[in-house]
């Protein structure tokens, strides 16, 4: 197994070029014969080959904006990836990637997490007779959950990494729409390495995900998310049957960073 690695800024502009490479071949813009070179890149974005070949070799000190922003629309690059693109050459954009924490913040110990359940919270996990009441960290592990969330998913308990057991083999099994959700972790992962990456617990997380060969086939493919949705649905096999469940995920206004998720059980038509 390789060593747990993370994108550098010429690496992932190289990867961006490639895809555009790629893209453009699909389309008829560019025939297949041709390669989307690094001189043919530089023209379009108004630089020289021979700065773009340095910066995909990481043999530049920080890259301006404005050439950031000129290859990126050359490369088409979505929003997230101009975010994670900034956030790789130092310029963190002024918001942050998760909710209540800037890029230096790191997380303190879930003792603590666990401490600042309240009242309030373990009355609102007892009333939720039905629904699943979970409360999370930023980098989603577990803090609490009522009963109805333990009894669909008996393995959790407070502390597990949600992104790390999506992994173990109960996770594929359980998960009817495992790669799509997986998909979206990994993305969504990558954009909190890419902003947290310099942080004990970014790279703590990191390394735990990489003993996971799906993880790295997936890291490989490097796709980008800064934001997980608002509600989400998964397909799921529990408690004997085969169900879909959203989730709602709000921050709760307190002084750590702790996400509140409900969801709700739905059978699948046979």
């Amino acid at each position: 197994m390789r060593d747990p690695e993370n994108s550098t800024l010429g690496h992932y502009l190289s990867f961006l070029r490639q895809r555009e490479e790629r893209q453009r071949h699909e389309t008829g813009a560019l025939p297949p014969t041709k390669k989307f070179s690094r001189e043919r890149a530089a023209n379009e974005a108004h630089i020289t080959a021979s700065y773009l070949t340095k910066v995909e070799r990481d043999e530049v000190g920080q890259v301006s904006v404005e050439i950031l922003r000129l290859l990126t629309e050359t490369y088409h690059a979505s929003e997230d990836e101009w975010r994670y693109v900034c956030d790789l050459a130092g310029h963190a954009a002024p918001y942050p990637a998760l909710p209540g924490m800037n890029e230096t913040l790191d997380l303190p110990p879930m003792e603590q997490f666990h401490s600042a359940v309240t009242s309030m919270m373990l009355t609102e996990m007892d009333e939720a007779a039905s629904d699943l009441l979970s409360f999370y960290t930023p980098q989603r592990r577990l803090i609490a959950a009522n009963r109805a969330y333990y009894d669909t998913f008996p393995t959790h308990e407070p502390g597990i990494y949600m992104l790390e057991w999506s992994f173990s083999d109960e996770a594929k099994q359980l998960m009817l729409n495992w790669d799509d959700q997986v998909d979206q972790g990994v993305a969504w992962h990558r954009g909190i390495i890419g902003r947290y990456g310099q942080t004990t617990w970014a790279q703590e997380s990191h390394r735990r995900l990489w003993q996971f060969a799906d993880f790295r086939q997936k890291w490989d493919e490097q796709q980008v998310s800064y934001a997980r949705p608002i509600v989400s649905e998964s397909l799921l096999a529990v408690r004997g049957g085969r169900y879909t469940m959203v989730m709602e995920n709000w921050l709760l206004q307190h002084n750590l960073p702790i996400m509140r998720s409900r969801g709700r059980l739905q059978p699948l038509p046979e």
